[in-house]
């Protein structure tokens, strides 16, 4: 019996060793000033990826301020006079909504969650030394009030 439950701890314990190898690991890689970052439609005729970044930047605050023109929000007056807008590109191109600095009240958030709803699919970051695309996350300034 003794020797039984000594067979199953090691066929138990030899499992789990075998469940810790087969995990995929993703590299481990910092951002590059050769990697490419994303690319808002429009911008890809930019010679440099730091003018490509400049145009995305662009365009997403003149996007998110169309939208506040053509739907007006009533500030509070102690509302921010500008916010920094967390955004974060996925690997598919997708812009996502992650969040404004300082906080901001709720029609604030929605109405910005539905500006950036409304983006378009841009091209994702690609990490050149590895050649996939990637997924970032990175802030922007967005004036609300003149």
């Amino acid at each position: 019996m003794l020797r039984a439950l000594f067979i199953g701890i090691l066929i138990l314990a030899n499992s789990c060793n075998q469940t810790d190898a087969e995990q995929i690991r993703k590299p481990n890689t910092a951002w590059q000033s050769t990697d490419q970052p994303p690319v808002y439609p429009g911008c890809e005729s930019r010679e440099t990826t730091a003018d490509q970044w400049d145009c995305f930047q662009a365009s997403i605050s003149r996007s998110i301020s169309m939208a506040f023109t053509e739907n007006p929000l009533p500030l509070q007056a102690n509302a921010p006079k500008s916010v920094i807008l967390y955004v974060e590109v996925d690997q598919s191109g997708k812009v996502m909504f992650k969040g404004i600095e300082p906080q901001a009240d709720k029609a604030i958030l929605q109405a910005m969650q539905t500006a950036i709803d409304e983006l378009p699919i841009v091209s994702p970051a690609t990490k050149t030394n590895v050649g996939v695309t990637a997924q970032v996350q990175f802030r922007i300034p967005i004036l609300l009030q003149n």
